[in-house]
């Protein structure tokens, strides 16, 4: 019996198995995440930073930077480091996270919003779509201080349209979605085309209905319109449902 190639069979099968293993944790953490179920997802995220999953660092940590498991951390400082951590290995998810973190809950200072939004415009180049709708919606209203109103950042349409339009070519369903409302709507330099605009935007909402609600509102409202003066009432029943769940005060 040849006892060499038997451990070598057993080491390659045991590899095989933790790597189903850390897939397993990444997936589910990251699935659990994204749909905001974070009690749930917490475990998970525990387990892949633990084996090494760049990513599911930066989830963890804006997780306690946003305080959504206040039962596991609150503690800030950390949840920066371990963002830094998280960039420094490559991650740019955790450059995108620390941005948004920096820009909407970090200090209310001037400063500090500069650094929120140089980390997003990082993000951006290095490829995240989501850094790139940030940084839409940045210049399409503005960015001021809580405490006094201080300008930190001008509304300017033109960047405003190149960051959507940036998006959309990253595949990100905002980008799309927001892209079609222009076209079915006719607006920001875009011909009228309704329907294309519309079944843009329908692709958007299908791709991924929990993210569609909570950041393309403007875009589902103009989607739900054109359904229903279309006839198409029943398609639009569950999109506007959804809608008023995640905007309750705003539809």
């Amino acid at each position: 019996m040849d006892f060499k190639k038997i451990l070598t069979a057993l080491f390659a099968a045991l590899v095989a198995l933790c790597a189903m293993a850390q897939s397993a944790n990444v997936t589910e953490g990251k699935k659990l995440y994204d749909a905001e179920r974070y009690d749930k997802a917490l475990p998970y995220l525990i387990k892949a930073v633990a084996e090494g999953d760049v990513d599911s660092k930066a989830r963890l940590a804006t997780m306690i930077f946003t305080m959504q498991v206040p039962s596991y951390s609150m503690d800030r400082t950390r949840a920066m480091a371990m963002l830094d951590e998280a960039i420094e290995a490559g991650s740019v998810l955790a450059m995108e996270r620390k941005g948004f973190c920096t820009l909407n809950m970090g200090n209310d200072t001037k400063e500090d919003k500069q650094k929120g939004l140089d980390l997003l415009v990082k993000a951006s180049e290095a490829g995240s779509s989501d850094a790139s709708f940030n940084l839409f919606k940045v210049y399409r209203d503005g960015i001021k201080t809580y405490s006094d109103g201080e300008v930190c950042v001008a509304p300017d349409e033109a960047l405003s349209l190149q960051y959507i339009e940036k998006a959309a070519e990253q595949n990100g369903l905002e980008g799309a979605a927001y892209i079609g409302q222009f076209m079915l709507e006719g607006t920001h330099g875009y011909d009228k085309s309704a329907d294309e605009g519309a079944d843009l935007i329908l692709k958007a909402w299908n791709f991924d209905n929990r993210v569609f609600a909570g950041n393309c509102l403007e875009p589902g409202r103009a989607l739900v319109t054109y359904l229903k003066a279309n006839g198409k009432a029943t398609v639009a029943a569950p999109i506007e449902a959804l809608l008023k769940k995640y905007h309750p005060t705003e539809y």
